[in-house]
């Protein structure tokens, strides 16, 4: 018996528009008033997570894992990673553009100027996704802190570091940096347009077997839902894992199940379908 429902945001669990819709949020309300636990699975910070109602409801496993939030707002467990290596990164990758988060918020050695002017400069999708990709840029320059320094970042507790790869910008020595240093950090984007860096052992599998513990429920109690490449390990744990006919290729190969396309609502019907057969 399923007693725990855990699902990835964007491409997943979401529609088109990216963020919690009537649809979603009735579905996950039925969910838990059913008496059943529900968390996200996000590679998203939790400030970049509108619940649209479902505050005090839900848990949430943020950062790929990094970090876990109670219904009530509570972090319940955080990962950082190792601040030697993150001192690293700072002195000889600047010129990235990397965004350090934190469970509150995201620093940035960039200056608004120049983050404002990648942003314009940045290709934009020609189809009906581009109002979305705006609306992802401008909630991200609503929560970063502009200007920070070596010094500035490195007090900070830092669980995820993100960057989109540009074009034109080389990579390849930064990559070589991940490899020499793959014992203490890991390297699980979402896709291969971003680099998304957590500490060694830190992803949604690891997060959600600990929450699963936490609330007492075995792992064959829990089913878990993922289309992208930092889904994989959680897909790959569960024997109830699910993907969407959308996800990478990896994602639908991790998972047990396909079900249907993540933008005809088949994560959110499929969680229904599940707890009318539990009754």
């Amino acid at each position: 018996m399923i007693k725990l429902f855990a699902s990835d945001l964007d491409g997943t669990l979401l529609a088109r528009t990216h963020q919690f819709d009537e649809l979603v949020v009735a579905s996950i309300e039925k969910i838990v008033a059913s008496g059943y636990d529900f968390t996200i699975a996000t590679g998203r910070d939790s400030h970049m997570t509108a619940l649209h109602g479902l505050e005090n409801k839900i848990y949430q496993i943020c950062l790929n894992g990094a970090l876990i939030k109670s219904p009530q707002g509570h972090i319940l467990k955080q990962e950082l990673i190792d601040k030697e290596v993150l001192k690293l990164i700072l002195e000889e990758f600047g010129n990235l553009n990397l965004e350090f988060l934190t469970p509150t918020k995201t620093y940035t050695q960039q200056s608004i100027e120049a983050f404002t002017q990648k942003l314009r400069d940045r290709p934009m999708p020609q189809d009906t996704d581009v109002d979305v990709a705006k609306m992802f840029l401008e909630n991200a320059s609503k929560h970063l802190v502009f200007n920070q320094s070596i010094e500035d970042i490195l007090k900070q507790d830092i669980c995820k570091i993100n960057t989109f790869l540009e074009p034109g910008q080389s990579y390849h020595r930064f990559y070589q940096f991940l490899e020499q240093y793959d014992n203490v950090i890991v390297n699980e984007p979402c896709d291969d347009n971003m680099i998304e860096i957590t500490k060694k052992g830190v992803n949604k599998g690891t997060a959600l077997r600990w929450l699963g513990q936490y609330l007492c429920i075995l792992d064959e109690e829990i089913a878990v839902y993922g289309d992208g490449g930092n889904d994989i390990a959680m897909l790959a744990m569960f024997t109830h894992s699910y993907a969407p006919s959308t996800a990478l290729k990896e994602a639908k190969q991790a998972a047990n199940t396909q079900l249907g396309p993540y933008y005809e609502y088949s994560v959110a019907r499929h969680m229904l379908e599940t707890i009318a057969k539990q009754r």
